[in-house]
């Protein structure tokens, strides 16, 4: 505590100019034949002397009065014990080597530095936590108690004192790094090897910040499909290519951005991201690598709905797909469902409804539908246009032209709309009469290519008709939701795909072109590849294989390819 003014003192100890914990050491002399209750003012210019000293002071017994600071000296005040409890030191002891291994390992843990701000500020280990010790009572609630907490300060001193505080209050895991920061490289200890989330990478992406991508697949595997953000720089070199060592991609890497290194697991990144700590260079690998980023959804609310309904689209920022969840009262839909089907459950536990519908505005064919997974789970029916599931072999409801679902009590309407093209049975949604979900057939920035069930010349009129005549036919006013983005380009601020059906009139090509026969030109003439493994997916999705997690996983690798531009 701070005082308002110096207190008479029976002795003075001066330890100005010494640095932590010699004033400890100095005042502990000067205590050793002191009577009970006598008053000592202890002189420091240390600032990590106000925790060190108020935290020696309780532990051996003795009243910490408080501080006075006075033209840069501080005069710290106790009150003597009659006799100085017997403190044991900390037993459980690292070296700094030690814990340089582990953090360069990556193992899971908390580095706790218990040094004052000022110190933590000039240098520190990155991935610590600053919690100075005279702090540490109040927040060592902050602190996760699962796991190792690795406590540094100075000179060990301070640490020892934390581990203790740590450990009598209930941390079952900690550990005293000495000699600490005094002899920590300080260059060692701003190079860092930490995980980017996919969650991370995500907001990354949609806040349009800087990124250097060295990423170390192989070049095809990267030509074909990478991490797309707008104010990302890439180099791409293989992994083996790196086997003997960084230092000739170093003059590559730009020292004013953040550096992420990706592969395809995560593996092959890491090691070349400790590789690049060896030679000075922080960075962080992308975790569960390119596969983890081709699962990740990214909730976001896009409307508030009539009397408190809500609806989200989840973007699928690694494959650009987008999927959707209808709230009111206590029900949700769920359409377009992405394989990996726990962030619906998660959303909907958090918004307190049940989900009893979902649908497929189509038979996807670029990824594997988790609409029967989140049915089965939940008792949900599951919804499907027949036309699209004529050899299906499970249950569904048929999903018609015309058909009403009414969600919740506030009674929100989700209407299907007839919209064939991409596929046959393709079916578009009006929701709450104010948002179109298109599904495959329009896109912000592009439409829904006919060809992916082998029949682009019979159904290039039906999505022609769908796009000029069904959708002309609605109000300009409807917000588009679609199924898939291209690229990041279509992103909004907050990280949704969405446009005004007018604006698309106005601006997207495919909207625009006059000539039938043009139009069926620009539709079925050089059309991108067909998805990975498209085939496959439509069984899968009919029922027909049932490819095992990872095979799955391995099927829905790379972009989606479902426009036409």
């Amino acid at each position: 505590m701070k005082l308002v003014r110096e207190m008479e003192h029976d002795i003075l100890v001066d330890a100005k100019g010494l640095a932590c914990p010699m004033p400890i050491v100095r005042t502990k002399k000067a205590l050793k034949d002191v009577a009970s209750g006598s008053i000592v003012e202890v002189q420091a210019t240390d600032k990590g002397s106000t925790a060190d000293l108020t935290a020696w002071a309780n532990k051996a017994g003795h009243d910490y009065l408080g501080t006075v600071e006075n033209d840069g000296v501080l005069k710290h005040y106790l009150r003597a014990a009659g006799e100085e409890k017997e403190t044991t030191p900390y037993t459980n002891i690292v070296q700094n080597d030690e814990l340089q291994n582990l953090l360069n390992s990556n193992t899971e843990l908390t580095v706790l530095d218990v040094r004052e701000k000022e110190e933590f500020e000039e240098y520190h280990i990155p991935s610590a936590v600053s919690i100075p010790l005279g702090e540490l009572e109040e927040k060592m609630n902050e602190l996760d108690t699962d796991k190792p907490v690795y406590v540094v300060c100075r000179t060990g001193n301070r640490s020892d004192m934390a581990a203790h505080m740590l450990s009598d209050n209930g941390f079952s895991n900690v550990v005293n790094v000495k000699p600490g920061m005094s002899e920590w490289n300080e260059e060692e200890a701003n190079v860092s090897v930490t995980a980017m989330t996919p969650k991370e990478l995500s907001q990354r992406v949609i806040q349009k910040d800087e990124l250097f991508i060295l990423d170390v697949r192989n070049e095809d595997a990267f030509e074909d499909w990478k991490v797309d953000g707008e104010g990302f720089d890439y180099l791409n070199i293989p992994y083996f290519d790196l086997l003997d060592g960084v230092e000739d991609v170093l003059p590559q890497i730009p020292s004013d951005k953040e550096l992420l290194v990706v592969c395809a697991k995560e593996g092959s990144s890491v090691m070349v991201a400790e590789m690049l700590a060896e030679e000075g260079v922080s960075s962080s690998y992308l975790e569960g690598g390119m596969k983890a980023w081709s699962e990740y959804l990214e909730p976001v609310k896009v409307a508030d709905l009539n009397d408190g309904g809500e609806l989200f689209q989840f973007v699928r920022l690694g494959k650009g797909c987008l999927s959707y969840m209808v709230v009111s009262g206590d029900e949700a839909v769920v359409i377009d469902s992405a394989r990996t089907t726990d962030p619906y459950l998660k959303l909907a536990k958090e918004k307190g409804v049940s989900i009893t519908n979902v649908l497929d505005t189509h038979l996807h064919a670029d990824h594997i539908s988790g609409g029967r997974t989140i049915a089965q789970n939940t008792g949900a029916s599951y919804w499907l246009p027949p036309k699209d599931a004529e050899e299906a072999t499970f249950d569904f409801e048929p999903l018609e032209e015309g058909a009403h679902l009414q969600v919740g009590a506030t009674k929100i309407d989700v209407k299907a709309l007839y919209t064939p093209g991409h596929t046959i049975g393709s079916t578009s949604f009006i929701v709450d009469d104010a948002y179109l979900l298109s599904g495959d057939i329009l896109f912000v920035d592009s439409i829904g290519r006919p060809d992916l069930a082998g029949k682009a010349d019979d159904w290039v009129s039906d999505l022609r008709s769908s796009l000029y005549d069904t959708y002309q036919s609605l109000s300009e006013d409807l917000t588009v939701l679609p199924a898939h983005f291209m690229i990041v380009d279509e992103l909004n601020e907050d990280g949704s795909v969405a446009e005004k059906l007018g604006v698309l009139f106005e601006k997207n090509h495919g909207l625009n072109i006059d000539d039938e026969e043009e139009f069926r030109s620009a539709v079925t003439d050089n059309l991108p590849p067909q998805p990975n493994a498209y085939q496959d997916i439509r069984q899968t999705n009919m029922g027909k294989i049932a490819p095992d997690e990872e095979e799955q996983r391995e099927m829905e690798i790379g972009p989606n390819r479902c426009a036409v531009r």
